[in-house]
C-alpha cells in the first residue's frame, strides 16, 4: 500500500463527507490532534482510537484489525483488509500541474458589476499581491470574493482555491485548513508550515481566504507565503484590515438604497432586486403591488441596503406582507433571522453576525460603541470625545474593524442595525445608558445655545450649514431633556431651538415639539 495511516484516516473522513472539525467535535479531542493523527505526527491513544472506529464507522468485525493498526500491533497493509473502501480513490501527493477551481457561488451575486470590476482589475495588478475585503459582517464580502475568484482562476495556471476559515478557533490551524482545501498531505518529520510553502512555492495560483478578522495573531503566515511563493496571490476577507505592508484593501459597502418606490426606481437599486430576487425564491409568484412597493423602499432603507439584512428580511414573505416586515424590522433588529438549514450558522440572524463582531472587541471598544449609539444619522470627532469619551485610537480601531464609517463630509456614521445592536448592549446598564443620553443631550443642546448668536450673525448661512447634520442629534437631545425633566437644559435650549426651526421653515414640526 502507498499510503501512511493517517493518509487512511483522512481519505476515510473524506469519503464520509466530514471535516476534521467535525471529526474532532464526535471524538471529543482537539482539532490539533486529528490533524497531528492525519499527518502522522500522533498515533491515537486507546480510548481515542476506539472513538475513531465509531465515527467512522468501521465495521464490528474489523475494529480489532483496526486498533492494532493504530496501536503500531500490525502493519499499515491490514488496513487493506478493512471492507468499504473500493469506491475511494489512493491517496496520492498532489499533482504539481493540476488545477483547482472555485464554483460560482450557489446564491447569484446582485448588482456589484462595478467593484467587481475593480477587484478582478486589482488583483490582476502585478503590484497587488495581497487584497483584503473588509467590510461589516453581512455585507457580502464571501460571495464578492468567490465570484472575483471564479472570474480569474483560468489566468492562473493551477487556477483558484477557496479556503474558509470561519470555524477555525486558533491561528495555529490556518495551515492545516489551507492544506486540507488544497488537498495536501504532509509526511515526515519536516514542520507543516515548510512543507506547505514548499508546495505551494512552484504555484502559479489564487489562494482565497475567507474571515481572517478572528486570526489576526497569525497573519505572519501570510507574509512568509508571499516571500516564499511568488506566483501566489491572496485574495482574502475580514472585519478589519490584516495590517500587512503587502496588503491593498476593498471596503465593501451595503447595495444603493432605492431613490423612491416607483417601479423604475425600484429597478435601478440592486438592494431592491435583490429583495424581490429573495422574495420570488420563498415564495413562487411573489410580485410588488404599489404599497410593497413603498414598504421595499423602506426595508432597505431601515437595513441600509446591508445584503444580509435584506435577504433575512425577504425570507418572511411567506408569512407577513412587506407592510409587516418593515414594522418588525423598526420593532426590533432581533427579527432579521431565518432557520435555513444550509445557511451558515453565523448568517442565521443579525444578532449572531453582530455577536461575533462583538466578541473581538476590546473593553474600551466595547464601552465606546455603547455610547456611540445614542448619536443619531454621525456625529464628529469632537461630538464622539465629548460624549463616548472616545479617544482617536478608540475611533480609528472601529473605523478599521467595519463598525464605524467615516463619510465624506467627514463625519462618523455607524450603521442603523449596528447602532440597534449597540444600544441594546447600553440598555443592559440602565446608569451607564441615563449617563450616555444625559451626557449627549448636554453637549448638544448646549452647542445649540452656543450656535445661538452665529445664526443671528452675518455668519448664518455657515453656522446653518454646520448644524444642518445635526437635526436628528438636536431632537433626540431635546426629547431627552422633556423625558428626564431636564428643565435647566431645556431653559438654555428653548430660544436657539425655535430660531433654528423657524430659519429651516420646519413649522408644523416646531409646533408639536413645543406643544410638548
Amino acid at each position: 500500500m502507498d499510503y501512511s495511516f493517517g493518509s487512511w484516516i483522512k481519505r476515510r473522513r473524506k469519503a464520509l463527507d466530514l471535516t476534521q472539525q467535525e471529526i474532532a467535535e464526535r471524538v471529543g479531542c482537539s482539532i490539533s490532534l486529528i490533524f497531528k493523527i492525519e499527518s502522522d505526527e500522533r498515533r491515537p491513544s486507546r480510548q481515542v482510537a476506539e472513538l475513531l472506529m465509531q465515527v467512522l464507522e468501521i465495521p464490528a468485525d474489523q475494529r480489532d484489525t483496526f486498533m492494532k493498526v493504530a496501536r503500531q500491533e500490525k502493519n499499515i497493509e491490514h488496513l487493506g483488509d478493512i471492507s468499504h473502501f473500493s469506491e475511494l480513490e489512493p491517496i496520492v501527493q498532489p499533482i504539481t500541474q493540476s488545477a483547482h477551481s472555485i464554483s460560482r457561488p450557489l446564491t447569484a451575486l446582485v448588482g456589484r458589476g462595478h467593484e467587481l470590476d475593480m477587484l478582478v482589475q486589482q488583483v490582476q495588478n502585478p503590484a497587488c499581491r495581497l487584497l483584503t475585503l473588509t467590510g461589516p459582517g453581512g455585507v457580502g464580502k464571501t460571495l464578492l470574493a468567490m465570484e472575483t475568484a471564479h472570474q480569474l482562476q483560468d489566468s492562473f495556471s493551477h487556477g483558484a482555491c477557496f479556503v474558509s476559515l470561519a470555524g477555525t478557533s486558533s491561528a495555529e490551524f490556518i495551515v492545516p485548513a489551507v492544506a486540507d482545501s488544497l488537498n495536501v498531505v504532509f509526511s515526515g518529520s519536516t514542520g507543516i508550515k515548510s512543507q506547505l510553502i514548499t508546495f505551494l512555492r512552484a504555484r502559479n495560483l489564487l489562494l482565497v481566504l475567507d474571515n481572517m478578522e478572528h486570526l489576526l495573531d497569525g497573519v505572519v503566515l501570510l507574509d512568509e507565503l508571499l516571500k516564499s511563493a511568488p506566483n501566489v496571490k491572496l485574495l482574502t476577507t475580514s472585519r478589519e484590515p490584516l495590517r500587512l505592508q503587502s496588503e491593498w484593501t476593498f471596503e465593501v459597502r451595503g447595495l444603493p438604497v432605492p431613490i423612491g418606490h416607483q417601479p423604475d426606481e425600484l429597478e435601478a437599486s440592486s438592494a431592491a432586486m435583490l429583495f424581490l430576487q429573495r422574495a420570488q425564491q420563498h415564495q413562487v409568484g411573489f410580485s410588488l403591488n404599489e404599497q410593497d412597493r413603498s414598504s421595499v423602499l423602506q426595508i432597505c432603507r431601515l437595513v441600509q441596503g446591508l445584503p444580509l439584512g435584506i435577504e433575512l428580511a425577504a425570507s418572511w414573505v411567506r408569512s407577513l406582507s412587506c407592510q409587516e416586515i418593515a414594522q418588525e424590522i423598526e420593532r426590533s433588529i432581533e427579527f432579521l433571522s431565518v432557520t435555513s438549514r444550509d445557511v451558515p450558522e453565523r448568517h442565521r440572524s443579525i444578532m449572531a453576525v453582530f455577536d461575533h463582531s462583538w466578541k473581538l472587541l476590546s473593553e474600551a471598544e466595547r464601552q465606546t460603541m455603547q455610547h456611540l449609539s445614542v448619536f443619531r444619522n454621525g456625529f464628529t470627532r469632537d461630538a464622539a470625545s465629548q460624549v463616548a469619551g472616545a479617544t482617536l485610537q478608540v475611533l480609528s480601531a472601529l473605523v478599521e474593524k467595519s463598525l464605524v464609517r467615516r463619510d465624506e463630509s467627514k463625519r462618523y456614521v455607524l450603521h442603523e442595525l449596528i447602532r440597534q445592536y449597540a444600544a441594546a448592549q447600553l440598555g443592559t446598564d440602565a446608569h451607564n445608558e441615563l449617563t450616555a443620553r444625559k451626557g449627549h443631550a448636554e453637549y448638544y443642546l448646549k452647542l445649540l445655545d452656543k450656535s445661538e448668536q452665529g445664526m443671528r450673525s452675518q455668519r448664518q448661512k455657515e453656522t446653518l450649514e454646520e448644524l444642518r447634520s445635526e437635526i436628528d442629534n438636536f431632537r433626540a437631545a431635546w426629547d431627552f431633556a422633556l423625558t428626564n425633566k431636564e428643565i435647566d437644559l431645556l431653559r438654555i435650549a428653548t430660544g436657539p431651538m425655535y430660531y433654528f426651526y423657524e430659519l429651516h421653515q420646519y413649522f408644523q414640526e416646531a409646533e408639536a415639539l413645543y406643544r410638548r
